[in-house]
């Protein structure tokens, strides 16, 4: 069994070929990480503890924003001799399964499930199935588990689960109406590029929000009718031009999706029309505490809670999603109407390259991938 792992510093004396350990800087800290064989679990069908669950062989899977943090956790305070999984999101294949699976055949492709806040079933955890999504063989419950439609390859499979059901669900919640002008920030991140792309089936009037015009082409092709550029230092995010010329276009925004609420919330939150919503999914200053780095984390101050009470302005936050957000995310996918950024797929010894393209690369434009050959 194959593991794509973060080393402690001194896996590399302790294993042997085929197995190997790579090194990369991020964030200022020494990244170890390599390709780890180890032995096969065991399932037994038979047993009642399986009878719920499902033997997966992982095919594929990505990283996403949050696992950062759990790398950087494993590379500056992991123990030297142990290594670990890495991976939020995959796609993986139906090896085997207990006695209460009758939905599922071996080979049927299947991704992860993140429902949250209820998984289904009673007892059963929510959310995220596994931190640890590059381990080959994984044994799961079946609700965790979401069948795919072969009109899905397995690099976009391994790159889809939590940006598709987080953004269905940002997006379910803002309840838009034609015509509604939305902002959505940090339009590079993962996520927002899974929710430009989820916001066009709703004739709604998509602006996105980003620190460089690098990609604004790029964004531009995907729908955004303007791309807004801010400086996160700026008191006010945009210059006093951007928001004379969005002022000509309109009086503010209906709705804003955001990634990162302790870069953007204060700041954003004037920018709204009466009755306005923003909602959020996440942070921005997940690791600064393990690299040393400084980051001011911004708050709501009176003034902007003021601006809310005045305007009746809604202030969400959002977890995941549901079943039927992901489902929803699957079948617009099939028919077109979602498109998934895939910058690169990686494979064999290439470990220290797909982190670095997932982490490092600036020119990095979507999701990046690991499939095992």
């Amino acid at each position: 069994m194959r593991t794509i792992a973060i080393c402690g510093n001194n896996v590399k004396n302790i294993i042997a070929s085929p197995s190997f350990v790579q090194s990369l800087q991020m964030n200022g800290v020494r990244v170890n990480c390599g390709l780890i064989h180890t032995q096969a679990i065991k399932f037994d069908p038979s047993h009642p503890e399986y009878q719920d669950h499902v033997l997966i062989k992982i095919k594929g899977f990505s990283c996403n924003y949050r696992d950062k943090t759990l790398i950087l956790q494993t590379a500056t305070a992991g123990v030297d001799n142990r290594f670990n999984a890495v991976g939020s999101d995959w796609v993986a294949e139906v090896v085997d399964f207990g006695s209460n699976v009758t939905d599922l055949q071996r080979g049927d492709r299947i991704i992860n499930n993140n429902a949250y806040p209820d998984s289904g079933v009673k007892g059963l955890f929510e959310g995220v199935p596994t931190n640890h999504g590059s381990k080959e063989y994984r044994v799961l419950h079946r609700a965790k588990l979401m069948k795919i439609p072969p009109q899905m390859p397995d690099e976009v499979a391994a790159a889809f689960s939590i940006g598709a059901q987080t953004t269905y669900s940002m997006i379910r919640r803002l309840t838009l109406s034609q015509g509604e002008n939305v902002l959505v920030t940090a339009a590079k991140s993962n996520t927002s590029l899974f929710a430009i792309q989820g916001l066009q089936k709703h004739n709604v009037n998509v602006y996105a929000s980003t620190t460089s015009r690098k990609f604004e082409q790029e964004l531009l092709d995907m729908g955004v009718k303007k791309v807004v550029l801010i400086d996160p230092n700026s008191p006010k995010l945009m210059s006093e031009e951007t928001i004379a010329s969005l002022k000509q276009e309109i009086t503010g925004f209906d709705g804003i999706i955001d990634p990162f609420f302790d870069v953007h919330c204060d700041k954003l939150i004037p920018a709204l029309n009466v009755w306005g919503r923003y909602i959020t999914c996440g942070l921005y200053n997940q690791y600064s505490h393990l690299t040393g780095e400084e980051f001011n984390s911004i708050g709501l101050t009176p003034s902007t809670m003021v601006n809310m009470m005045i305007n009746n302005i809604q202030i969400m936050g959002n977890c995941i999603g549901l079943t039927s957000d992901l489902e929803d995310a699957i079948a617009d996918y099939v028919s077109g109407k979602l498109k998934v950024n895939i910058d690169s797929v990686f494979t064999g010894n290439q470990v220290a390259e797909f982190f670095e393209r997932t982490y490092n690369a600036k020119d990095r434009f979507g999701k990046v991938v690991y499939c095992y050959d």
